[in-house]
């Protein structure tokens, strides 16, 4: 009993400290006007004060993922804590644009270095079956209502002062280090396996040169800085793509890429993120371009879908005796429906609950179940020793398809109201564009998942077939 307390209690150090990380990259949207006024940022520069943070996230996430494997996972997850902490503090007390974009971009590699970490201790507190998906159940429903929650809390705090948003880590960080301490196993021993340096810097500076380019994209308009950076990108990505193939100790375990399964969880999972962020994009300006609703107004009548996508991920798990990936194309062909209902419903003059709530909530819930199951196929069946760097992947492809998705869900969006014109009105032709492409790359995930489940029916099917061949050599 005592050692299931534990359990729990380090759970709840790592539930926190997820819930944040993911919280921290939307609770500033609603207050970058009053950063804006306060430090003096040019219009082209405060977007880098959400920027900065996904920079640092989606750059280092991999390579975290593989450290937790060899450095430890205990030691890796309270230096980010560490980090994500100090570094909210500076951001808290920021003078300049300068000091609060650089901080920023910290507390992302901060995140970065803890939420691989994370995942992967929760399957050494968790043995794989029901408990260890009931966990990831409740920690990804956490990391799945922490966006919505952010754009609420966000509003509440900057009504008082932006800094809060930043100050309030603090204690949380805190108190997630001394208990992390007092709480999480101890450490594995030490892997005598090298980190691959050259493929992790390949893999960085690549990531966050691909990262760069999609996010500012948008503000250049395919400038000739933003090809520039990509460019540069995807020499980098194809030098560490020579690199796994070489290295005796790839950064990426090739276990991972074998899997035809995994492979599968994590294409759908860079689509659930897409769909994630740029759903949201397009639902915040609907609410306050469209209709008018002031920040805080749009941010309580959020508030249901938080909830939705919980009850989805407290139900997924408990579904997964259909198989995960089974369970993840129902989850993807719930949100391909919402998503196009709520294209057909979407009016400027609708009422809110029939052209908002309605298709929202079913939405929700299919995205908090996609979260979780997606997680699940991503990491089932993974060897001990490699689960950080299968949760690094698994949350690279999460976070980096949202940063993808909302520079292409936006772009639609802005295509398609510029040939209709100006005014709220003409946002709708833009919105719906954008609602039917999330709903038909929901349906390229259930595709996805589809084959995941057909890949992973045959090789238990394949396994049996050898374990009867065995048991016949062995009678005979």
């Amino acid at each position: 009993m005592t050692g299931r307390r534990s359990a729990r209690a380090a759970f709840c150090v790592l539930a926190m400290i997820e819930f944040v990380s993911v919280m921290d990259a939307s609770i500033v949207n609603i207050a970058l006007p009053s950063i804006g006024q306060s430090l003096g940022f040019s219009p082209t520069m405060l977007a880098w004060v959400v920027d900065g943070y996904l920079i640092g996230l989606a750059g280092f996430m991999l390579v975290a993922g593989r450290a937790t494997d060899l450095i430890g996972r205990r030691r890796l997850f309270l230096t980010g804590v560490a980090v994500f902490t100090m570094l909210s503090g500076v951001c808290s007390f920021a003078t300049d644009p300068w000091q609060l974009i650089v901080s920023r971009v910290g507390q992302g590699v901060g995140a970065a270095l803890a939420m691989p970490s994370a995942i992967a201790l929760i399957t050494d507190l968790f043995p794989e079956g029901a408990s260890r998906n009931r966990a990831l159940g409740m920690f990804n429903g956490m990391a799945g209502v922490a966006s919505p929650v952010g754009l609420v809390l966000g509003g509440v705090l900057a009504s008082v002062s932006w800094r809060w948003i930043f100050l309030i880590n603090i204690p949380l960080g805190v108190v997630a280090f001394i208990a992390g301490i007092r709480t999480l196993p101890a450490p594995r021993r030490r892997s005598s396996t090298p980190m691959d340096l050259l493929g992790g810097l390949a893999l960085t500076s690549g990531l966050i040169f691909l990262t760069l380019a999609v996010l500012r994209g948008g503000v250049e308009d395919g400038g000739t800085t933003t090809l520039a950076v990509l460019a540069s990108a995807v020499i980098l990505l194809v030098l560490f793509g020579i690199r796994q193939a070489t290295a005796r100790d790839p950064l990426i375990p090739r276990e991972l890429l074998r899997s035809r399964t995994i492979v599968a969880g994590n294409l759908t999972f860079i689509l659930v993120g897409t769909i994630l962020l740029g759903t949201f994009f397009i639902t915040t300006l609907f609410l306050q371009q469209v209709r008018g609703l002031a920040p805080l107004e749009a941010a309580v009548l959020y508030l249901p879908i938080p909830a939705a996508m919980f009850v989805g991920t407290q139900v997924a798990p408990r579904l997964t005796r259909f198989s995960p990936s089974n369970t993840l194309l129902g989850a993807m062909v719930i949100q391909a429906a919402s998503l196009g209902a709520w294209a057909l419903l979407m009016r400027s003059d609708s009422s809110l609950l029939l052209g908002f709530m309605v298709p929202a909530a079913p939405w929700a819930f299919g995205l908090g179940a996609a979260i979780v199951l997606s997680f699940m196929v991503c990491t089932s069946g993974v060897a001990p020793q490699i689960a950080g760097a299968a949760s690094g992947l698994a949350t690279t492809a999460y976070q980096g398809g949202g940063a993808i998705g909302l520079a292409t869900i936006a772009f639609v969006a802005d295509t398609c109201t510029a040939a209709v014109g100006t005014g709220p009105a003409a946002l709708i032709p833009g919105f719906k564009a954008a609602l039917w492409v999330s709903a038909g790359l929901a349906l390229v995930g259930a595709l996805e998942a589809g084959v995941a489940t057909f890949t992973s029916r045959h090789a238990r099917v394949r396994r049996r077939s050898r374990n009867d061949g065995l048991k016949a050599d062995h009678l005979d």
